[in-house]
């Protein structure tokens, strides 16, 4: 099955990739390029709300140094798709969907970046989203790897 492209990967996914290297979240994040430094077969979607999430829980879990590395290698290896998101209509999401501001700024980068999948360890989003988008598909790491990275698992 030809995998779908470009993808975004939520917040969850870089970090739970980057701090555990055989979760289904590294697999991804190897075969996307990540620590290669060659870019992987597919464009990963960004936003600068989404790079600075990462930052955000990186510092949280193991300082700024490692949320800078993190980013080093989605800038150095990864094939980007880098979006600006419209704050109007950011702060549109957030009041008519009532689904908090992280959320609503993943949504609007998958679909600035014209995402035909949306990757996200977060369960609930992305059982919401399916269910109220047809614009990409939503799913979970696991899911992923299962469905696009059989004989691949980076």
């Amino acid at each position: 099955m030809p995998v779908p492209s470009p993808i975004f990967l939520d917040t969850n996914v870089y970090i739970i990739g980057a701090a555990d290297a055989g979760s289904p979240e590294a697999s991804i994040l190897r075969w996307a390029g990540f620590g290669a430094r060659k870019p992987g077969p597919v464009e990963i979607i960004v936003s600068p709300e989404i790079l600075e999430q990462i930052l955000r829980v990186a510092k949280r879990l193991r300082g700024k140094d490692w949320g800078g590395e993190i980013l080093g290698h989605i800038w150095q290896d990864l094939q980007l798709r880098y979006v600006i998101l419209d704050p109007e209509e950011l702060a549109e999401i957030e009041a008519s969907s009532g689904i908090p501001r992280e959320d609503g700024s993943t949504f609007l980068t998958a679909r600035a970046g014209q995402a035909r999948c949306l990757i996200s360890a977060n369960h609930e989003l992305v059982k919401a989203l399916a269910a109220s988008t047809g614009e990409f598909e939503c799913l979970t790491p696991e899911m992923f790897v299962s469905k696009y990275m059989r004989t691949d698992r980076g």
